[in-house]
């Protein structure tokens, strides 16, 4: 798992600038005897992920990680950056550095913005990458862009192809019963191939306008199924055993469990608590990880809280100690 700490990111003693994220392992284990799941975090520090490559003073708020053509990818939603993240040489897998392999702007492109990417996933052969899937939106409620209802896809050779969703992601508002003054914040989105389904398990619903105050609290527990050509959707709720009514708990990142035939997710839920306003001191953040199934709602490991009050928002299955190259 891969952290977005935001403003948080940056590594205050350096003398230039500097940012980071924190990469930590666990293993998921699965008791085939009681159908649940148990996870051991790494007892070793988390990895530290570090680039100079920032946006305004901001950079490696990594929002998501993903394997595509056998590389390890995340994802910056400050700066946009796709970032490769490999095995520094001669550490036996023991480091992990990060390379940036595209930059990409909001919307159509005609802008500096980096891109606000907050999931990934592959279909077919190509690498499907998106933002929270909300416009933009003035205190007043009027309409500022709508750059973050547009998504980008890479194809195997690396050419970049951008694509309006708007349509795709009203029609999961209208199942949600989020339309317009209601809003829907994306951060965890998978194609499922083995179930040819787009999953989504959404971060916030509201069917009230938007309030960045309000909105630390409306966090969601439902999972979206839609077609592939997004003509029929099934909702369901996920039966938490302790789900926690104050709404803070809300899904940044899942994956399906291999070897479950994609019903099986493991997901992050974070959480961002008097964060308005981007005060270090004051803001607190924290993640916990779970498992259900995605066809039935039935949780098979209850939220764990991750042992770091950080934000994680990347997860991936990967053996991240493969050794790198030798440098003689």
């Amino acid at each position: 798992m891969v952290t977005d700490m935001d403003q948080l990111s940056v590594i205050s003693t350096s003398k230039k600038p500097l940012f980071r994220s924190q990469l930590l392992q666990a293993t998921l284990t699965y008791n085939p005897s009681q159908a649940v799941y148990s996870v051991a975090f790494d007892n070793e520090e988390p990895r530290v992920l570090v680039s100079a490559h920032n946006e305004a003073g901001r950079g490696m708020e990594l929002s998501e990680m993903t394997l595509y053509q056998n590389r390890l990818l995340a994802f910056d939603d400050r700066t946009g950056i796709v970032y490769e993240i490999l095995s520094e040489p001669n550490t036996q897998g023991a480091k992990s550095l990060v390379v940036p392999r595209f930059i990409i702007t909001e919307g159509e492109g005609d802008t500096d913005k980096g891109m606000k990417w907050e999931w990934a996933t592959v279909k077919g052969d190509m690498l499907y990458i998106g933002s929270m899937g909300k416009e933009y939106t003035n205190p007043d409620g009027s309409i500022a862009n709508t750059n973050n209802l547009w998504i980008s896809t890479i194809c195997p050779k690396g050419q970049i192809t951008r694509i309006n969703w708007t349509e795709q992601y009203t029609f999961v508002r209208k199942a949600l019963g989020a339309l317009s003054p209601g809003y829907v914040i994306h951060e965890a989105v998978l194609w499922s191939e083995a179930l040819q389904k787009w999953v989504f398990t959404p971060r916030r619903v509201s069917d009230t306008m938007y309030d960045e105050n309000a909105d630390e609290r409306m966090g969601a527990n439902k999972i979206v199924l839609v077609d592939e050509g997004f003509t029929n959707a099934q909702v369901i709720d996920i039966k938490f055993l302790t789900f926690l009514h104050d709404g803070l708990h809300g899904f940044s990142t899942i994956a399906f469990v291999p070897g479950t035939g994609d019903t099986h997710v493991l997901a992050v839920r974070s959480v961002e608590e008097d964060c308005v306003g981007g005060i270090d001191d004051v803001c607190k953040q924290r993640s916990y990880v779970c498992v259900f199934n995605i066809l039935t709602g039935d949780v098979l490991m209850d939220e764990i809280q991750v042992g770091l009050d950080v934000k994680f928002e990347g997860l991936e299955f990967v053996d991240i100690a493969t050794p790198g190259p030798v440098v003689s």
